[in-house]
């Protein structure tokens, strides 16, 4: 008899706020930050909910242990050979390794460690999470203090760069928990700004101009086909971030992506404008893409009025509700939706409250049976 097929995969968006010390003494957990962290990881994501409740545990890219503990800079700390510091106006690609840029690479040399203890005799997916190309061009700055969008040649080489250094990363994280099957989160946080033209220049008087979608998809293009040679990594254990543009959802599948995720509150209703989106999502689905759906679970975080209006959408399209079986769900607290929509520069580092936390997974959990029963047979 073959295994019932998996409804639904809970996962988390790479960041994992630390346990504050009241959390670290009512659990008796150690008080090393990445320890911690991935012990209660580990108890909420580490084994499936049931049989068709599948989890996908996450190595956090971030804590928020201290200002410079964040996505941004734990993505640049796997830039391969490539130095810089945290300037006056955001983080600097350039010569010279700043002090911030090692404390960076630090951090997650730490977090690899933890995870040989933590995560000890552990078999199944783990995730790693990174900010994309394209953000990562909007959010840094290169040596003149224009940002690196500014650089071709540097934007050119950044897909390479990261590949490189995620290899490695995954490499040391393989020897440390060898049952690990990898996987990655690539965020996008700021392509639709990228796209849009609305990423300022450092005076504030101007914008970049607008970036075509296909250029974007040839820098995932890049990434994909150097993560496949260099690491290892199928498409199939890649999800991309794209926003909520259908010539981006379109552009990834051209550039090779098979897993997407979307956020439904930023997707339009069917009519009008929003037709041609939905449709480039359903085309996306029908070729066999994985879509994975970014939520809020917390209170008030909207999560059930956006998976109740996907699924009626996509019965509008023609879809029984079964037909959304096999979906993810990724837990995120909506700090990057700010982002997506203009409203805070991709440079910005977030505050503590906007990283994932425990209260925030637990929720996820709690609702993942309701939602399981909606799209079963």
């Amino acid at each position: 008899m073959s295994p019932a097929p998996t409804l639904v995969t809970l996962a988390g968006d790479g960041t994992f706020r630390a346990p504050d010390a009241a959390r670290i003494e009512r659990l008796d957990l150690p008080a090393d930050p990445p320890l911690a962290a991935l012990m209660r990881l580990r108890a909420l994501l580490g084994d499936d909910l049931d049989a068709q409740i599948a989890t996908r545990l996450a190595l956090p890219a971030a804590l928020g242990s201290d200002p410079t503990d964040h996505l941004l800079p734990a993505t640049l700390s796997l830039l391969s050979g490539i130095t810089g510091d945290l300037a006056p106006y955001g983080w600097r690609i350039g010569p010279g390794l700043g002090r911030a840029w090692a404390h960076a690479t630090d951090l997650r040399g730490r977090m690899l460690d933890a995870a040989r203890i933590a995560l000890l005799g552990y078999e199944g997916p783990l995730q790693s999470t990174v900010l994309g190309p394209a953000t990562l061009a909007a959010s840094t700055f290169v040596a003149t203090g224009e940002r690196t969008l500014s650089d071709t040649g540097a934007v050119r080489d950044l897909p390479l760069l990261l590949a490189e250094g995620l290899a490695e990363h995954l490499h040391a994280l393989l020897e440390r928990v060898p049952g690990a099957a990898p996987h990655l989160l690539v965020r996008e946080d700021a392509v639709a700004a990228v796209v849009a033209g609305s990423i300022p220049t450092p005076s504030g008087r101007r914008h970049y101009d607008p970036v075509p979608p296909a250029r974007v998809a040839l820098l995932w293009q890049s990434l994909l086909e150097a993560l496949r040679t260099g690491a290892g990594l199928d498409p199939a254990q890649v999800t991309l971030g794209v926003g909520a543009d259908a010539r981006l959802i379109a552009e990834a599948r051209t550039a090779g992506a098979r897993r997407l995720a979307l956020a439904p509150r930023r997707l339009p209703a069917l009519a009008g404008a929003g037709r041609a989106l939905w449709e480039e999502i359903a085309n996306a689905h029908e070729a066999g893409v994985a879509l994975e759906l970014v939520v809020d679970p917390r209170p008030g975080g909207g999560m059930e009025r956006e998976l109740g209006a996907v699924l009626r959408i996509w019965h509008e399209l023609g879809y029984a509700e079964s037909d959304a079986a096999g979906f993810t769900l990724i837990a995120h607290t909506g700090a990057s939706h700010r982002v997506h929509e203009g409203r805070t520069d991709p440079s910005t580092a977030p505050a503590v409250e906007d990283l994932l936390d425990e209260d925030a997974l637990v929720a996820l959990l709690r609702a993942a049976p309701a939602w399981a029963e909606r799209v079963a047979d």
